[in-house]
């Protein structure tokens, strides 16, 4: 009643106006229109105002209204994003934790029983481990919007970037681990991994907002260098985890430290786009995702005599694997709200150690050895929260082994690991957190059993990032 006769009112001082010739509008800028105005020599005439009149007068109101509530829910929600990206990401540590307990398990942590092949580092491996934070920077002075002003994100950075390098360092000096080749006792943690691992952080923070391909982009060159320290021998598994782990922390430190001494000075405001909603839509409904997934793999880690062949005719041991380091590509496929089939091509990369029982230490070489997986399979979704998925799944599909050599201390071919293509299966549980509007990340455990005698049992913990197409 109160809607109508402020309504009413409205109509009234409308008419009135008009009469005197004045243009009235509402606050959203349309013309209030009455039913009916007559002139003639003794003054104005009023018509009474029709019902239809009075019910778009309501409706006008009704929109208004809800406008004004649309805005307050988007400020809320912009001023909810702006308190979140000032606080320490927890989630940013999980890394870190995995590295420490991978290094605390480890066994012969400081005395590894194998030596592998030397390979000399060059000054420029470190370029690429720097490229994501040059590409801030540069997106920076091209102009494009990051999440801090010049002066934060230089403080933010500097800090980050001396707690890395602080870090690792200090660990280094303490740990003593001997590298794999043997070259010095500076192997955990991997320097290059913390810094590589550092920029992609940075460049997520500043710029992730604009597409989640940016992140992912600089995720997938930190994780390239996981690879590279790992095959050329200069690291162990738990070193470039670790590394990974310290790069990361020491980002999101630097940022929780900026943010701290500048408050919401030099800060940009996050807004909440049409984008954010469709994001969410797709979350709850069909997310359709591509993936980049990091994994740890483990398992029964003797090698089965009739997978390798002796060719020096001299030893006489085990071959035995260490955790292995996996990165993999998976497209999620949804047909419903809950049912999705599963691609995925993962490649595995493992230090594998002759173990002989009677020859002197470091008799023989270790080597590296790769393992491609070519996955399909069904997995079923369901929302365990508004921003969460949890979901079961069940693939199957190829696993390609290239041959391998090793070498005995004179340098000739003493091992021969044959070369196998073996059908595998497995299942695993994964849990989704929207995290941004721009991607999804979460963690996995899978468990792969392959049809053969070698690496048989594995089981896998992964992290990921998604891509919402």
């Amino acid at each position: 009643m109160c809607k109508k006769l402020f309504c009413l009112c409205l109509a009234l001082i409308a008419v009135q106006l008009k009469a005197q010739n004045v243009n009235t509008t509402t606050d959203a800028g349309d013309s209030l229109i009455v039913d009916s105005i007559n002139r003639n020599e003794g003054g104005v005439q009023f018509h009474e105002i029709s019902d239809d009149y009075l019910r778009d007068m309501e409706n006008l109101m009704d929109q208004y209204e809800k406008k004004q509530k649309i805005q307050k829910a988007v400020s809320e929600q912009e001023e909810r994003m702006l308190r979140q990206e000032m606080k320490f990401d927890y989630f940013s540590t999980l890394p870190l934790i995995r590295g420490i307990v991978m290094t605390a398990t480890t066994d012969k942590f400081n005395s590894r029983d194998v030596i592998f092949e030397y390979h000399e580092a060059k000054k420029w491996h470190y370029l690429p481990t720097v490229t994501p934070l040059a590409a801030a920077w540069a997106m920076k002075a091209f102009g494009m919007e990051a999440r801090s002003k010049t002066n934060r994100m230089a403080v933010a950075n500097s800090i980050g970037l001396g707690l890395t390098c602080g870090f690792t360092e200090l660990i280094k000096n303490s740990a003593n681990e001997l590298r794999p080749n043997g070259h010095d006792e500076k192997s955990m943690p991997s320097g290059h991994t913390a810094l590589a691992f550092f920029s992609a952080a940075v460049l997520d923070r500043e710029f992730g907002h604009y597409s989640p391909w940016i992140s992912v982009g600089g995720y997938s060159i930190a994780l390239a260098t996981q690879f590279h320290r790992i095959h050329f021998n200069h690291h162990y598994l738990n070193d470039v985890v670790t590394g990974a782990g310290i790069g990361i922390v020491s980002a999101n430190l630097g940022y929780f430290i900026a943010d701290k001494i500048y408050g919401r000075k030099g800060i940009n405001q996050p807004k909440v786009t049409l984008a954010d909603a469709n994001a969410y839509l797709k979350f709850v409904n069909k997310p359709i995702t591509f993936a980049l997934v990091s994994s740890t793999e483990t398992g029964y880690n003797k090698i089965d005599e009739k997978c390798y062949t002796v060719e020096d005719g001299l030893f006489e041991g085990q071959l035995r694997t260490t955790a292995g380091l996996s990165t993999a590509l998976e497209a999620d496929w949804f047909f419903n709200e809950n049912l999705a089939a599963v691609f995925s091509a993962r490649m595995a990369q493992f230090k594998v150690q002759p173990l002989p029982d009677d020859a002197p230490k470091y008799s023989y070489y270790g080597s590296n050895i790769y393992q491609y997986h070519f996955n399909a399979g069904i997995k079923y979704s369901l929302m365990s929260s508004p921003s969460s998925r949890m979901a079961l799944k069940a693939y199957a599909g190829q696993r390609l082994t290239p041959e391998t050599n090793f070498l005995n201390d004179k340098g000739a071919q003493a091992i021969h690991l044959n070369k196998s293509s073996d059908f595998e299966f497995g299942a695993g549980i994964s849990f989704d957190f929207l995290s941004s509007s721009k991607y999804i990340s979460g963690f996995a455990v899978d468990y792969t059993h392959a049809c053969t005698d070698f690496m048989t049992n594995r089981w896998l913990i992964s992290s990921f990032w998604k891509i919402m197409l």
